[in-house]
């Protein structure tokens, strides 16, 4: 009942608020838990997602505090997400073990491959433990891109704008698709450079509608000034 209802609320808030699109969903394979790995740039990304997955669900962990924001926590906790404190959020080690175990127990995980949201929009390095889930598990992974979240609450901005809000499925990558005479660690490369390739054409098409993200950020710093300015005055 509370997932229901929360999915509703959600349901509504980003169809009328951000005009929610989603498109690729056909290529999340249907018969097996997936690792849907997306690009992190908000706090708005993991709900976004798991609408976007629906009617499947996805587990993941989040940061404890989280829990905490209205609406969102319940959200969270509807979904069955794991929060974790801020010394296992800083640990690569628990995190990589609470995930897994939702893989060993076919249940479809989120994850942020970039580890944390970026601060002015540009992509961030990829971090190992999405290859190493999908090599350990077996589960293929679901190279995903949420596109106008950093438009929308990037990390400077206290309160969501009315901005639109797109989400793309890419192909996903198997396990056995990997060319075995690779070492583990040229496998591990692999399946990054995967997502990464996904991740940079998604986010040149992006920039190529909607201009660079770092003039987004220029425009609520002088925005911010000139309202401290008025301030003063």
């Amino acid at each position: 009942m509370l997932y229901r209802l929360t999915l509703f609320i959600v349901m509504i808030y980003f169809n009328l608020y951000h005009r929610l699109t989603v498109t690729g969903k056909e290529k999340i394979p249907k018969d097996r838990a997936v690792i849907v790995a997306s690009n992190h740039a908000s706090y708005l990304d993991p709900p976004a997602v798991g609408y976007a997955f629906h009617p499947g669900r996805l587990k993941f962990v989040a940061w404890e505090k989280l829990f905490r924001v209205p609406i969102f926590g319940a959200y969270l906790r509807a979904m069955g997400s794991v929060p974790v404190s801020q010394d296992n959020k800083n640990s690569s080690a628990a995190l990589l073990k609470h995930v897994i175990g939702f893989l060993e127990q076919g249940m479809s995980v989120f994850i942020c491959p970039e580890g944390h949201r970026t601060e002015d929009g540009t992509l961030q390095p990829l971090e190992g433990g999405v290859a190493i889930m999908c090599l350990k598990t077996g589960a293929p992974v679901v190279p995903t891109w949420v596109g106008g979240t950093f438009r929308a609450l990037a990390p400077h901005m206290k309160f969501p704008r009315p901005r639109k809000i797109y989400v793309v499925f890419g192909d996903p990558i198997y396990p056995s698709e990997i060319p075995q005479n690779l070492s583990e660690k040229e496998k591990r490369k692999y399946i990054l450079d995967r997502i990464e390739s996904f991740y940079k054409e998604m986010d040149a098409k992006d920039r190529a509608q909607y201009g660079s993200k770092r003039s987004l950020i220029k425009s609520h710093k002088a925005d911010s000034s000139g309202t401290d300015t008025n301030q003063g005055k």
